[in-house]
């Protein structure tokens, strides 16, 4: 027992018997124990010794009996306060149910009524307290308790008892009072605060119960504070469709940057939760970068109604180029080619594929082309009303093309009251493929890499080439050329790493010319993450993701960079934003709603995702190979195997195959198969994520010394998702507790811990 404790125990004894520590936090530690004049079990919160130091008792206690006097029936009361031998501290209740951030972190999205009901009851709550000029100032969901399923606000009027008494002293104990995550910007800028300070709060913690995770996030306490200051408010209908509209426009003006902005009261932002006309967009806010549930769109493919019907190619690339074009609009959320051609030839309405792709515009159109002639009409249609809110028609000639789709992106950004900036409006003429045909081949070959199997990269090569001998080499066939280069590698079918030197030149020639654009950076992050350098790949995929922030590739391989060094939170910050660019898509079903959930030991929660993911596109090498091995960690068998019949079908020598093959027969009991499937990989030369899975098989297989030597280099090399190793990968259960697997543990913790 320590000697605070002791202490604490002494000074108390006549009042309280203490039992033991059930929390701590940045300004105080919790202590359960029994109130011995009334019988009770109550928690006991004693601020840290450096606090109440620089605080003082006197200033401190009659301050708090501010907060005694409030009484609601979601506020949790005061029972006590005082000082004793030194230490400051203040009595509540001991709640037996379990806070709002336990909650949360269990279900990760809450059912929408259940939100809702929530943030009525702490907003309740907060309007009481306002009354009595009392402000929280650290509303967050740990502070939120849950009890016969009401919200119970914790901690009330402790903030404004610790910061007003504590005064200039209160930085040098290093306490800011409020959570970055839920901190308004007035509080982040240490300006006077009120209760819409508080409203601001709530509607994070709100955003948060609906969307699985909160509106602003960074890797830094003061990158979060920044956020909140300067970025709009992310879309919420994009990562969460049923949300309704009323719903999240109160959400989007509880989270306004300037407090007049805002709901005046706890009380209206209550009522404005549960009336469906209570918040309309334009009421919201003045500025239309924040309503990116307004301001969302998908554009359907546009149908290909000329008498050949070769033509298709061009009607997908027109469809294309107008995605491309309102994706450089930031203040629009633009869903991807991949997942609005989930689509084309769809019998579905209008408003259900809206509330599919979760989108608010949806835009339509046709393309004939007969010889030189051509006709395009356009639409845009509020997917919510199924109002068409512009409609047009052009005829020209082929010639004409790239003009006409200027045209309509700019229509749209009319009709949506959007303002451009002068260097969107100038990028909106930009055309780095001018020729339709090329850019089709450029983006079928896109598409064949991603299916990365040894057919689909000579496939990739041989459509690059067709559209280079059209185009000339410009700088996106230039980069997806060495792209393929690297994907060559990371496939398995050459490990030579020389190329990487090449595409190296390649990506720093393509930065020099055409610096504003994802491509060189791109280029630079799949390098290094090849090389096994995941904190400078993902500094180059986060620069090309500021340049194009719907790079689906980029966001992808951020993801991978992620998981691959044990940064859970970061990736699954970074599936939120794939999957709302690309909530169909193949890749984002597959990685961002499949895979994923192996490294925070959730393999089931994964195959939904992954089963659809393969759906869509049944050749994907790599989606056979991961539903093959969630089956094994699941220790389904049976259904491993067909996916991984199917890769021995395809490409029976690559190292994923013969990787998966031999887990497969050691887990059934086959080791000596096991080891001879692995022989003629075991020598070859793998990336780190092929050596990990190496070892895996080896470990299953009984050859612990040989799984270590290759674990080892694979973590030396780039793979080290420390979680997973630890505890959540089942195929790592033979190796642990050995003396030299805890060692490699310990290696893996120190590079997740220094990844910056």
């Amino acid at each position: 027992m320590s000697n605070t404790f002791e202490r604490l125990e002494a000074a108390l004894v006549d009042r309280y018997t203490m039992e033991h520590e059930i929390g701590a936090g940045g300004a105080a530690t919790v202590y359960l124990a029994e109130d011995l004049k009334h019988h009770r079990k109550v928690a006991v919160k004693v601020l840290r010794p450096e606090l109440a130091a620089a605080i003082g008792p006197e200033r401190f206690l009659r301050e708090i009996e501010i907060a005694a006097n409030l009484t609601h029936p979601h506020i949790l009361p005061l029972h006590d306060s005082g000082e004793a031998d030194g230490f400051l501290y203040y009595v509540m209740p001991f709640v037996e149910g379990e806070s709002l951030r336990d909650l949360i972190t269990r279900e990760r999205q809450l059912p929408v009524d259940q939100a809702i009901q929530i943030a009525r009851e702490v907003a309740d709550a907060l309007a009481s307290a306002h009354k009595r000029d009392v402000v929280h100032r650290d509303i967050k969901p740990e502070n939120i308790l849950l009890q016969e399923g009401h919200a119970v606000v914790a901690d009330f009027g402790i903030a404004r008892a610790i910061s007003t008494s504590g005064g200039k002293q209160l930085t040098q104990t290093g306490l800011a009072m409020g959570t970055p995550v839920y901190m308004s910007p007035e509080q982040a800028s240490a300006d006077q605060v009120d209760g819409r300070s508080d409203i601001y709060a709530l509607g994070c913690v709100l955003y948060e119960m609906l969307a699985g995770g909160p509106p602003f996030t960074a890797s830094t306490p003061q990158g979060v504070m920044a956020r909140h200051l300067i970025d709009p408010v992310p879309s919420l209908s994009t990562v969460r469709a049923t949300v309704p509209p009323a719903v999240e426009a109160a959400i989007t003006k509880a989270l306004a940057k300037v407090p007049t902005d805002r709901f005046a009261t706890a009380g209206e932002f209550a009522e404005a939760l549960t009336r469906t006309d209570a918040v309309t967009p334009t009421t919201a806010t003045s500025v239309g970068a924040q309503m990116p549930a307004e301001l969302s769109i998908a554009v359907l493919p546009f149908a290909n109604m000329s008498p050949d019907p070769e033509n298709e190619y061009f009607s997908d690339g027109l469809t294309e180029e107008i995605i491309a074009d309102l994706s450089k609009i930031r203040a629009l959320s633009v869903i991807s080619r991949t997942s609005a051609m989930q689509f084309k030839g769809t019998d579905k309405d209008l408003p259900t594929i809206g509330r599919e792709l979760g989108v608010r515009y949806l835009l339509e159109g046709s393309v004939r082309r007969a010889g030189n002639s051509l006709r395009i009409t356009a639409q845009l249609i509020d997917a919510q009303t199924d109002a068409h809110l512009w409609a047009e028609k052009y005829s020209g000639t082929m010639d004409d093309v790239f003009d006409v789709q200027e045209r309509v992106s700019r229509e749209i950004v009319g009709a949506l009251d959007i303002t451009l900036t002068p260097d969107e409006d100038r990028r909106l003429g930009d055309r780095p493929i001018a020729d339709v045909r090329a850019f089709e081949l450029y983006l079928r070959a896109r598409q064949e890499l991603r299916g990365w199997g040894p057919e689909a990269i000579d496939r990739a090569s041989k459509l690059l080439s067709q559209a280079v001998e059209i185009e000339g080499e410009t700088p996106p066939l230039r980069a997806l050329m060495a792209w393929a280069k690297v994907t060559e590698i990371k496939s398995g079918l050459n490990r030579d790493l020389r190329p990487l030197d090449e595409a190296e030149a390649e990506a720093h020639a393509l930065l020099a010319l055409a610096p504003e654009a994802p491509y060189g950076h791109a280029l630079l992050g799949y390098i290094e993450y090849e090389r096994g350098h995941q904190p400078q790949a993902a500094k180059h995929f986060l620069s090309a993701l500021d340049r194009d922030p719907n790079d689906a590739d980029s966001l992808s391989f951020l993801i991978m960079v992620y998981i691959s060094s044990g940064q859970n939170e970061r990736g699954a910050e970074a599936c939120k934003r794939l999957i709302a660019c690309e909530p169909l898509a193949p890749m984002a079903l597959g990685l961002a709603s499949g895979t994923r959930y192996w490294f925070v030991g959730e393999p089931e929660k994964g195959l939904k995702g992954q089963l659809r993911a393969l759906e869509i596109d049944p050749h994907n090498f790599i989606f056979h190979w991961t539903l093959g091995y969630t089956y094994a960690s699941l220790s389904q068998l049976s259904e491993a195997t067909k996916y991984v019949t199917w890769m021995r079908d395809v490409a029976p020598d690559l190292p994923y195959t013969r990787q998966m093959q031999a887990l497969l027969d050691a887990l059934n009991g086959e080791k000596e198969r096991a080891l001879e499937c692995l022989a003629p990989v075991d020598a070859a030369p793998l990336d780190a994520h092929n050596k990990f899975h190496l070892a895996e098989s080896f470990a299953m297989a009984g050859a612990t010394d040989r799984a270590l030597d290759v674990l080892e280099r694979s973590v030396d090399e780039g793979f080290y998702p420390y979680p997973f190793i630890a505890e959540y990968c089942p195929f790592m259960a033979p190796l642990r507790g050995t003396p030299r697997f805890e060692a490699i543990l310990a290696k893996a913790k120190r590079l997740v811990d220094d990844f910056e």
